[in-house]
């Protein structure tokens, strides 16, 4: 009992985006309980968000020694494993996790972003689709397929990507307005690429980014002074980052 209340302090931690002091509470979890799987598999996931990659991994690899079907575990290991450039592991991991839960949207979205890495590009792009089809409200999914239809110069259905997000998904996905408006900017649509970057910034002032792009795209417009008033914005916020957005 005392293992699953701090287990669930500890996922509350990790909700509230402290993640060091839930991989606190996870690590006494397991000491009243070492056989905890579920502590042991979110203590991973927030290692992973901490950018502390092998020692995810060990966490991932004790929840697979008991329990080697465990999907959630498969997945985790993958991710870590790519970021620690083993990217066959990763797939063969990711893989394993797909054969047991082959519904399993976000799985599939891993596997996507593996793909994506190894530059195998056209079985990523699948990878994307069927996450997508299995959940048609997955915003991410559909983001990072618009980043690698760009990357191919698919710019059209890119753009489609980032419509059919904003759709569904409206004020809530800032980045789907970002990427757009990248993407708009690079193709020279500069108009529309501002449009997109007003809308950045009303919805998540505090994304200095977006400021920074679009002070770019305003003096290509000509509209020097407030291409002006856009970088000093970008500045303040740089100086006094509150933490943002993106997605």
């Amino acid at each position: 009992e005392d293992a699953v209340k701090l287990y669930n302090f500890g996922n509350n931690k990790a909700t509230e985006g402290k993640y060091e002091e839930a991989v606190e509470y996870y690590n006494q979890a397991i000491n009243a309980d070492p056989g905890f799987a579920r502590a042991w598999n979110n203590k991973g996931n927030a290692l992973s968000v901490l950018k502390r990659y092998s020692d995810a991994l060990v966490c991932f690899d004790k929840v697979l020694e008991t329990s080697p079907n465990d999907v959630h575990a498969l997945s985790g290991r993958a991710n870590a494993l790519v970021q620690l450039n083993r990217d066959d592991e990763a797939l063969e991991s990711i893989n394993k996790a797909l054969a047991i839960e082959p519904k399993r949207d976000y799985i599939w979205f891993n596997k996507a972003n593996i793909l994506v890495k190894l530059n195998r590009d056209n079985e990523a792009l699948e990878a994307f689709d069927e996450a997508i089809r299995i959940n048609p409200t997955f915003i991410n999914a559909m983001l990072d397929k618009g980043s690698l239809l760009a990357k191919l110069k698919r710019y059209d259905e890119a753009l489609g990507c980032y419509d059919v997000a904003i759709e569904i998904a409206g004020p809530e996905v800032v980045g789907a307005f970002y990427d757009k408006a990248a993407l708009l900017n690079q193709l020279g649509r500069y108009e529309e690429a501002l449009g997109n970057y007003n809308m950045v910034n009303q919805l998540e002032p505090s994304f200095a980014e977006a400021w920074h792009e679009k002070s770019h795209v305003l003096e290509k417009l000509g509209r020097n002074d407030e291409a002006q008033e856009c970088l000093e914005e970008y500045k303040e916020i740089a100086k006094n980052p509150k933490g943002c957005c993106g997605r």
